[in-house]
């Protein structure tokens, strides 16, 4: 198939899905994120923008991850799980354990095992919260300080590997349109304690929008099981 058929197909197709108030640019836009988003992840492109979205970032993570640990092993023995939290307890200063846990979207059992750890090798202070006698409150010492300036040093490392060939005006656009949702996010799971992930989406978006966004789903993915 030529390029030209290529594209005449494509609108032909486009045009019948959205027969009301067509256009050359928004066609072109649509056009043009398809084909580059089919070359993504090695040709192993989720069937919907969302799920490619979220595949992108999860993947970047995942790096970020990866390359994050590699860093670690500069400092033997130190998990990246335990920078994540010094980190938060240095900027929320003296915080109760349960919202340390929170912040970091941990399990409690979990959170609570990484806390003891750090307050063993000496970075992090605990004590009885005057207000609530059954909670404690945690804070970083000097010498959780000192190690966390370190990791700070250690870890801007991935970061560099990984984004410097951006460039700046670019970051503040991609950084602009997400903090609303990291935001929004960070608030939905600090209550989210006890609720499934569809009891979260009723919250979100309301019954009938989900019926019919699941619905589209299952159609797109049957398309898209079909086509291979």
């Amino acid at each position: 198939m030529s390029e030209l058929i290529k594209l005449i197909s494509a609108w032909e197709a486009y045009a019948q899905k959205n027969p009301v108030h067509i256009s050359a640019t928004e066609f072109c836009m649509y056009f043009l994120a398809k084909e580059s988003n089919s070359e993504l992840f090695s040709g192993l492109t989720p069937p919907d923008l969302d799920t490619v979205f979220a595949k992108l970032i999860g993947r970047l993570a995942g790096m970020q991850t990866a390359y994050s640990k590699m860093a670690l092993q500069e400092i033997p023995g130190f998990e990246l799980e335990w920078f994540y939290f010094l980190s938060s307890i240095y900027h929320l200063k003296e915080v109760k354990k349960t919202q340390v846990i929170q912040y970091n979207f941990t399990e409690q059992t979990t959170g609570i095992d990484i806390l003891n750890k750090l307050k063993k090798l000496g970075y992090v202070a605990e004590r009885t919260d005057p207000d609530d006698k059954r909670a404690k409150l945690v804070s970083i010492t000097k010498a959780g300080e000192k190690i966390l300036f370190k990791l700070y040093q250690l870890l801007y490392k991935p970061t560099l590997l990984m984004y410097n060939g951006i460039d700046h005006k670019d970051k503040q656009v991609i950084i602009n349109l997400l903090k609303d949702t990291e935001h929004q996010h960070q608030e939905l799971l600090s209550n989210s304690r006890n609720k499934s992930i569809d009891e979260l989406l009723l919250e979100t978006l309301g019954q009938e929008k989900v019926a019919q966004i699941m619905l589209e789903q299952k159609n797109k993915i049957a398309k898209f099981s079909g086509s291979k």
